[in-house]
């Protein structure tokens, strides 16, 4: 029996090697009543770092530490944990929902946040990050239940730590984040849109290839009450209308260097305002 199996000295947690047998117990128990379980794999957020910086000793009390969290904040549940690796433990939880696994890990997430890890009298901030399955909506074998756990785990890690993630859910949070993604796009592109007009013309209509017969000559004074030709488009030219005909109007531009006649379409202009020097047809 499981009770009577060989314990980690450092955590009391059940070993490895029992996993296995528990594990495959478990399913065909399942298999047979019709019922479910779930499994949850912890891992501790920047263990390596701390066993680096200030030594296996104060791994080792992080380790007791992060375990007797654990077990105070499941105490009243029935659930078995077992030490999966340096510093990663897995916890079974016979016919339990992962709903019900989550918002549990969820109250241990908050427990080691705010009940700080003291060490030499000094405080350290220790979080774990985890991945929750179920049997058998995630997985009908042990190997694939493990392989979805470690999947969310890595989630979880990847999206700020202190986290827990479902392995069913992980689907529909990478559409989420990435539709979140779109939106903030969407709206700060709308937003240079409405905010910077000059810069929305420019990006809606880049090249100004209908322009033509262009050519420079020498003026250095631009004169007063200029006609104006505003586009579909968006786009607004200020010059002198030199020639008019039912389908082309042609504006003279004048630039701080120079000036130039263009020929615009009348299909492509919303409207003319004329200047006092110019009336229309």
């Amino acid at each position: 029996m499981l009770e009577q199996a060989p314990k980690d000295f450092l955590t009391g947690f059940f070993l490895r090697d029992s996993l296995g047998g528990f594990l495959e117990n478990l399913i065909i128990e399942s298999n047979l009543k019709k019922k479910i379980f779930s499994i949850a794999l912890i891992d501790l957020d920047r263990f390596k770092k701390f066993n680096d910086r200030f030594g296996h000793p104060f791994g080792d009390e992080v380790l007791k530490y992060a375990t007797s969290t654990l077990r105070l904040t499941f105490h009243n549940e029935q659930c078995y944990f077992f030490r999966f690796g340096g510093d990663e433990f897995i916890a079974v939880f016979p016919e339990k929902e992962p709903q019900e696994i989550l918002r549990l890990f969820k109250r241990c997430n908050y427990n080691m946040l705010h009940r700080h890890f003291l060490y030499a009298n000094k405080l350290y901030k220790v979080t774990i990050s985890c991945g929750i399955a179920s049997f058998p909506s995630d997985g009908f074998s042990q190997e694939k239940l493990l392989e979805r756990i470690d999947e969310a785990m890595y989630f979880s890690k990847r999206h700020g730590r202190n986290l827990t993630t479902l392995a069913g859910r992980i689907g529909y949070l990478k559409a989420w984040r990435l539709f979140l993604l779109f939106s903030c796009i969407f709206i700060i592109f709308f937003a240079i849109l409405i905010l910077y007009p000059s810069v929305s013309r420019k990006i809606l209509e880049p090249t100004v290839g209908h322009i033509t017969g262009f050519k420079v000559i020498t003026r250095q004074v631009k004169p007063k009450n200029l006609d104006m030709l505003i586009l579909k488009n968006g786009f607004v030219f200020e010059g002198r209308i030199i020639g008019e005909t039912s389908d082309k109007v042609i504006l003279n531009l004048y630039f701080e260097k120079g000036e130039g006649s263009v020929v615009f379409s009348r299909s492509e202009i919303e409207k003319i305002r004329y200047g006092s020097l110019t009336s229309p047809e």
